[in-house]
C-alpha cells in the first residue's frame, strides 16, 4: 500500500497545533511530528508549503510531497448551520427522471432564499459582524424522494425532493488565512472541531453522544443526537462550570498561584501525595467536583459524555453521573472497528499526549472516510463560489 501524508491542523483563536501523520501499510497510523501553539500565518507560508500548494488550471504543480491538509477550528472561528429542504418539483416534470442540473438549481434557487437568514444565525455564534461572516462550505445531504431515502436524487422520479443542507461559515480574517486551501484543486476539509470529533465517536458508540469542552475559563457541552428524520444534528450549549474551578479552589486554599496549584493537582492525579494529602486534597476539590454534577444535570444529557480538559477530571472513568457515563474517547475501538490498528505509532518511538492524539486523529477519521465530494456537492461549491467574499 502507499504511504499516504496528512497534515492535520487544530486552528484556535491563540495559534495553530499541527500533526504531521503518515497512512502505511495495513493502514498503519504512524505520527511523524507535533508541533504546538504556532502562528497560523507564519506556519502556512513556510517556502515548501506555499510552493505544493501551488497550482494551476485545477491541477498542483508539483504532487510530490503533498500532504492531504484536514483543518478543524474552534467553535469561535467555524460554525454548520444544518438547513433541512423541502423541493417542490414542476408538476409536469414529476413524471421525468431527476437530473443533476435541475437538482443544482433547486437547491441553489432555496439556498439563496435563507443565506442571509443562515449567515444572521453564524454571526451570532461567531460573535462577528455578519459582513464578516463567510460561507466557506455548502454540502448536500440525507437525501429523499417522495419520503424515500436515496443516496443520489438523480435518475429517480418524484413529486418532492427533501435533504438537509449543511452551510459552513468563517470569520473573515481565517478565510484570508486559508484561501488557498479553499481555492485549491482537490476538496479541503474543514470542519468545526467538536463537530467531527463526535461524529467519529459515533462509529462505535450509539447517539446521543457528548462533548464537554473545558478550557480557558469557560465551558461548552456540544451533543450530537438523532433527529425525527433518523441524520444526526450537533446542538450547542454553555455549560455553568470550567476546569479552571477546580485549579481556582486549589490556589485559593492552599495560598499558592495557579501555575503551583496546576502541579499540585497533576501530582493529586497520579497519587504522588501522602495519604493525609489526598485527602485534604479531596476535601479542596470536592465542592468543584459537585458543582460539575449539578451543571450536567441541568443539561439533561443521556448515553455517553467524553471532556476534553487539560487534565482527567478527578475521578475513575467509566463514571455514571447525572444520567449520563462519562469516558474516556474510545479511540483504540474506533480504529479497530474501521479496521485500521488499535494503536497509533510515533515516529521514532517518541511520544505524544493521548489529548493530542483523540484531538487529532478522530478528524483524521472523519476526513478518511468522507463522502462530501459528490457531484452534486462538487457542482454547488462551484455555484455558490460568488458568496465567498
Amino acid at each position: 500500500m502507499k504511504k499516504e501524508k496528512f497534515l492535520i491542523l487544530e486552528i484556535a483563536p491563540a495559534g495553530v497545533n499541527a500533526l504531521f501523520l503518515t497512512l502505511g501499510e495495513n493502514r498503519g497510523i504512524v505520527v511523524e511530528k507535533y508541533v504546538e501553539n504556532a502562528s497560523l500565518r507564519k506556519f502556512l507560508q513556510s517556502p515548501m508549503r506555499r510552493v505544493t500548494q501551488k497550482s494551476w488550471e485545477g491541477e498542483y504543480l508539483f504532487k510530490r510531497g503533498r500532504r492531504k491538509v484536514i483543518a478543524t477550528a474552534h467553535p469561535s472561528l467555524a460554525t454548520t448551520i444544518p438547513l433541512p429542504l423541502e423541493l417542490p418539483r414542476e408538476k409536469a416534470d414529476a413524471k421525468f427522471e431527476i437530473t443533476l442540473a435541475e437538482l443544482e438549481n433547486l437547491i441553489a434557487q432555496a439556498m439563496a432564499k435563507v443565506f442571509n437568514q443562515c449567515r444572521s444565525e453564524a454571526a451570532k455564534r461567531l460573535g462577528i459582524h455578519e459582513l464578516d461572516t463567510i460561507l466557506v462550505g455548502a454540502e448536500a445531504r440525507h437525501f429523499k424522494i417522495d419520503g424515500k431515502s436515496v443516496v443520489n436524487p438523480a435518475g429517480f422520479t418524484g413529486k418532492k425532493i427533501s435533504l438537509i443542507l449543511e452551510l459552513r461559515f468563517t470569520t473573515r480574517e481565517l478565510f484570508e488565512e486559508l484561501k488557498g486551501f479553499f481555492n485549491a484543486p482537490d476538496h479541503f476539509f474543514f470542519v468545526e472541531g467538536p463537530q467531527s470529533r463526535l461524529l467519529a465517536i459515533a462509529r462505535s458508540r450509539p447517539l446521543p453522544l457528548a462533548l464537554i469542552e473545558a478550557e480557558g475559563g469557560g465551558a461548552a457541552v456540544y451533543v450530537m443526537a438523532e433527529a425525527k428524520e433518523g441524520h444526526p444534528v450537533l446542538y450547542r450549549e454553555k455549560l455553568g462550570w470550567d476546569f479552571d474551578e477546580l485549579i481556582r479552589r486549589i490556589a485559593a486554599e492552599l495560598g499558592v498561584s495557579m501555575a503551583a496549584a496546576e502541579r499540585l493537582y497533576r501530582e493529586y492525579l497520579h497519587g504522588n501525595m501522602s495519604k493525609d494529602a489526598l485527602r485534604a486534597m479531596k476535601r479542596v476539590i470536592d465542592p468543584a467536583v459537585r458543582h460539575f454534577t449539578e451543571a450536567l444535570e441541568k443539561e439533561k444529557l443521556g448515553g455517553y459524555a467524553y471532556v476534553d480538559a487539560p487534565h482527567e477530571l478527578p475521578f475513575e472513568t467509566p463514571h455514571r453521573a447525572a444520567g449520563v457515563t462519562i469516558e474516556p474517547v474510545p479511540l483504540g475501538e474506533i480504529l479497530e472497528s474501521l479496521d485500521f490498528p488499535s494503536s497509533v505509532a510515533v515516529k521514532d518511538g517518541g511520544a505524544v499526549p493521548r489529548r493530542v492524539l483523540v484531538r487529532n486523529v478522530l478528524p483524521f477519521i472523519e476526513a478518511y472516510f468522507d463522502k462530501s465530494n459528490s457531484e452534486i456537492n462538487q457542482k454547488l461549491r462551484r455555484r455558490l463560489h460568488w458568496l465567498l467574499n
